[in-house]
């Protein structure tokens, strides 16, 4: 027994020598699982596969990435729930993100922004930076950058939207919401939440008259089929709200978390690009593939007088002081 103890001591004091002399043991790679309700070509889809493929050239074997798109694990109410759980890691998050901290209702008010550097400008910055101490607050997620769903144009079958008086009892699909949903009522239209998935069979069945999205998304879910009219509003910008588990993101290493900042800044980039490029090439698109859909301005002068008085009630619902600050960044 004495020989055999001798021996085991000898043996871990080899390895203890090979140990030192090969240097430190490399660290475990980081398991990371990502998910998106949308499908290939949506603006959130786009955006969390080149934090995807971003991450996996920043880290290489370093990271294992179980990655699900198209909805397979659920709609976006789902992975907000799993991503704050803890059983997903990373997810981009579209207009619900006010379902869990009411700062974000400032992206509801009409009008707010009118080209994307003046966007940049206000989510790269100090207002970018409150709305993630807030967001680790009130729903324990890290935010890792703002990408985009980009600017919003309404569609629908009754007819061009062109002043609020045109909305009177229009049939409006929008986001859950409840600020979106109170701006369309304010404006004259009858607002009805639904999911994005089920929008074209409602719109083609006469369920709700319209909706409101980017042409991203117009396009992606070819709305233009099933519609007459789109009216150029840009009314909102939709940003996505990307977002990390915090405790998740906690536990990183400085170098884990350096390239994961990394690889979140390239598809912030990318995702903006995207919706420039939509915005450029997709109304063509559209107009040659539906030549019948008319498109038409708005008169954006009427709307401003509405507009004033849905930022001042959803100014008591993101709160007077962070929505006085939000407006004066945006005004800069």
């Amino acid at each position: 027994m004495k020989s055999f103890g001798k021996i085991a001591l000898s043996a871990l004091a080899a390895a203890s020598v090979s140990l030192s002399l090969s240097g430190p043991v490399s660290a475990q790679a980081l398991d990371l699982r990502l998910s998106v309700e949308s499908t290939p070509g949506a603006s959130t889809q786009q955006m969390l596969a080149a934090f995807r493929d971003a991450l996996k050239e920043e880290m290489g074997d370093g990271v294992n990435i179980d990655y699900f798109d198209s909805g397979t694990l659920g709609d976006e109410i789902v992975h907000m729930q799993q991503v704050r759980t803890g059983q997903l890691d990373v997810i981009p998050i579209g207009s619900d993100a006010v379902q869990l901290d009411s700062k974000f209702a400032v992206f509801d008010i009409p009008f707010l922004f009118s080209d994307r550097d003046q966007v940049a400008s206000v989510l790269d910055g100090d207002m970018g930076e409150e709305l993630d101490k807030s967001f680790q607050e009130n729903a324990g997620l890290k935010i890792l950058g703002f990408g985009e769903i980009g600017f919003r144009n309404i569609t629908n079958n009754v007819r061009p939207i062109v002043t609020p008086a045109d909305l009177k009892g229009v049939k409006l699909r929008t986001p859950g919401s409840k600020t979106r949903i109170m701006s369309f009522q304010m404006l004259g239209a009858s607002p009805i939440k639904m999911n994005i998935g089920e929008v074209y069979l409602a719109m083609e069945q006469g369920v709700i008259d319209g909706q409101e999205n980017p042409f991203g998304n117009i396009a992606k879910w070819s709305w233009d089929e099933v519609q007459k009219y789109i009216s150029k509003s840009k009314h909102v910008y939709t940003p996505i709200t990307f977002v990390m588990n915090l405790n998740r993101y906690n536990s990183l290493t400085d170098a884990q978390r350096e390239a994961v900042h990394k690889a979140a800044r390239t598809a912030v980039l990318s995702s903006r690009q995207y919706g420039a490029d939509n915005d450029a090439n997709l109304e063509a698109v559209i107009r040659e593939r539906s030549p019948d859909v008319q498109f038409n301005d708005i008169d954006s002068a009427s709307f401003q007088a509405v507009a004033k008085e849905i930022g001042a009630e959803i100014g008591k619902i993101a709160g007077e002081d962070f929505t006085a600050k939000f407006l004066a960044a945006a005004s800069n």
